[in-house]
């Protein structure tokens, strides 16, 4: 039996890391999950309760030599200093920068989900190969084994019309389109379920007040329900939203991977220093990616996303065969087996090291 550690730096790394624990844990091994204290630790208690999970918030425990595996999803550069064998995996795909790639040298594992990823760390880190494995997407084994049941239970939670298309709005903190949007926005799609799920750094910085205040007008409406902060979890709702609108959030990439429309907002509330320093956007939004865009449809402003999305609910299938195309690229295979793969991979790179 070996011991594996996750490292929750922060809440939305659970979805990822869960699907892992549950495969380490369906095959007799010991698992433990370490949550820092500094990022809401009541959210991660809560979350790591309602999911019974082992845990501690005590981050020594990581390098203690009980461990024979750690998970990261964040580059901890101390990682090197660990006896144990290490695993990073990135907590999203899509236009976020993924500046932090040279933190493929702190860890034993690198795991990417798609050719993308896997070519571009090959490239620029080749003294690094060994360390990279292609597995997919963890997150998605929850998708592909979520029930009709689940689905049901989802849209009596939140009150929802079963004969009528369901809308996400799954907008990330900065930069977001969420203050661009209009205040009548559930209105202007009053013939269809609402949902919106914030960044929950929405929530937890003072910063993005006025993203609250605007929340909090739609949640109003009657065909709106704006999810609470204890909804960690975007999976379900990826799993029953017909048509999903976002900005800069790499969810959009994966909703997309699901062979479902996707409205990128292309106009955001910027920072000060953004508008004074437009170089500083190209900084955080990852160029490599416009490529993909061509399976979103990406609006300019907000009579573009009612455009859009109109045109998903007639024609969903519009950018169907790119979407499809692109998404072994991005997400790798979805099959509901990456966390298998996963076990696999570290199973023999902990047995390589050991005999080392």
């Amino acid at each position: 039996m070996l011991n594996i550690y996750f490292y929750v730096a922060y809440p939305y790394y659970f979805p990822h890391f869960i699907p892992i624990s549950k495969y380490f844990s369906s095959q007799g091994h010991q698992v433990k999950y370490i949550l820092s204290d500094k990022q809401n630790s009541e959210n991660m208690l809560q979350i790591a309760q309602e999911n019974s999970l082992e845990f501690s918030f005590k981050r020594a425990e990581l390098f203690s030599k009980k461990a024979d595996i750690v998970f990261f999803a964040n580059p901890f550069e101390k990682a090197k200093e660990l006896k144990a064998l290490t695993v990073f995996l990135e907590h999203g795909i899509g236009t976020k920068s993924t500046s932090f790639f040279n933190s493929i040298e702190y860890f034993d594992i690198y795991l990417v989900e798609g050719s993308q990823k896997y070519n571009t760390l090959k490239t620029l880190y080749p003294q690094f190969e060994h360390k990279l494995a292609q597995v997919g997407f963890s997150k998605f084994d929850e998708i592909v084994n979520f029930t009709q049941e689940n689905k049901e239970e989802l849209f009596e939670k939140y009150n929802l019309d079963k004969s009528k298309k369901t809308i996400l709005y799954a907008p990330t903190f900065f930069p977001s389109s969420i203050e661009k949007m209009s205040d009548k926005f559930p209105d202007d799609f009053k013939d269809c379920n609402i949902l919106v799920k914030p960044h929950y750094l929405t929530y937890e910085r003072a910063k993005y007040k006025k993203q609250l205040q605007k929340l909090a007008l739609w949640d109003d409406f009657d065909n709106c329900s704006v999810l609470p902060l204890e909804e960690y979890n975007l999976v379900p709702f990826l799993a029953i939203a017909d048509i999903m609108i976002s900005d800069e959030s790499s969810a959009m990439f994966e909703f997309a991977a699901l062979d479902k429309p996707v409205i990128s907002n292309r106009y955001f509330k910027l920072r000060w220093s953004y508008y004074l320093m437009p170089w500083k956007l190209s900084q955080r939004i990852d160029k490599s990616k416009e490529f993909y865009r061509a399976i979103l449809d990406n609006a300019n402003n907000y009579e573009e996303t009612l455009k859009y999305v109109k045109e998903a609910i007639q024609n969903p299938n519009k950018l169907q065969t790119k979407r499809l195309e692109f998404s072994k690229d991005l997400c790798g295979e979805i099959d509901g087996k990456v966390s298998e793969r996963i076990y696999e991979v570290t199973l023999k790179k902990l047995a390589s090291k050991r005999d080392s």
